[in-house]
């Protein structure tokens, strides 16, 4: 497949993840295999914008975003195995406001979270505390910095299997819920979790069910097409279409509050299709989404 360029865009600043390879042949390795994947290893990169905070502010963060950078990848978010599997993460957190107390500092933030496979996450409804007196370390309920960030991160990693396997994400994607359940408890920093509670139901349940199922089968339609076996290939390719088209076209990319999640790459997915001579399901696809049938050429 084609290299992709996610670019995630504020007011304040542009930042966009380097071009990067398919990540197919990663990601589906074991695709024939009945071994369950057993290790996510996440690797993500940190970035603090502070440009709107007083300078002493800015110097009271300055070491964090290491922090909560080394906390995200040296923590076991599946555990680890034989078949280690890298997720790359572009985490940005944006500081707007700011208040203090005796024992913590109050900061008011915008954060994205951005994979190469298609998923950008963007939030600026977010309050929590922090005090330079302790260590922030992912899991913890209680650390209004780290779990919004761990909601974010369970979201990509459910992204992620559901590549692998049908609806593989699930058990993370409940990860995510209970922690937007939990969080309604921190009456002092509810907001938009509210909003945060809605989508990750709605991404966990029925509503994208036909769509997460088929971005399944496309990504092992394209595993296999670039494997050369064609018979496969076409196997998977046909479950994909068969599910889309019982969905709308616009299922294919869930667009939501800021968020944007890309289930199928369009491009991608017509190259395996052309790979493979599907003239038939290419055919099929025309007329399902015939407001843009340039999309299949």
């Amino acid at each position: 497949s084609q290299s992709s360029e996610i670019c995630l865009k504020t007011k304040q600043t542009q930042s966009c993840l380097l071009k990067v390879g398919p990540l197919l042949v990663i990601l589906f390795c074991l695709i024939s295999s009945s071994q369950v994947l057993d290790a996510q290893i996440v690797k993500a990169d940190v970035g603090f914008h502070t440009e709107q905070l007083p300078r002493e502010e800015q110097e009271y963060l300055a070491s964090l975003d290491k922090e909560l950078m080394e906390a995200i990848n040296s923590h076991i978010w599946v555990e680890r195995g034989n078949n280690n599997i890298e997720l790359p993460l572009r985490i940005e957190l944006f500081f707007e406001k700011y208040s203090r107390s005796a024992t913590y500092r109050r900061y008011g933030a915008g954060i994205m979270v951005g994979s190469r496979s298609g998923v950008q996450l963007r939030d600026n409804r977010w309050d929590f505390r922090y005090s330079s007196d302790f260590r922030t370390r992912i899991g913890e309920t209680e650390n209004t910095l780290s779990t919004l960030v761990e909601f974010y991160i369970w979201i990509c990693i459910g992204f992620e299997r559901d590549r692998f396997a049908p609806l593989g994400g699930q058990p993370y994607y409940e990860k995510a819920k209970l922690i937007a359940e939990n969080a309604q408890f921190e009456l002092d920093y509810i907001r938009g979790w509210d909003r945060r509670r809605d989508f990750i139901r709605d991404l966990s349940l029925d509503k994208y069910r036909n769509i997460r199922l088929a971005a399944h089968h496309a990504a092992a339609g394209q595993y296999y097409s670039n494997k050369q076996k064609t018979e496969s290939a076409r196997t998977h390719l046909s479950r994909a279409v068969e599910l889309m088209i019982n969905d709308k076209p616009a299922s294919m990319e869930l667009h939501r509050d800021d968020h944007i999640i890309r289930f199928i790459n369009t491009t991608e997915f017509v190259a395996a299709l052309n790979q493979t001579g599907s003239d038939d399901l290419i055919e099929q696809l025309e007329k399902w989404d015939d407001d843009h049938p340039e999309r299949y050429k």
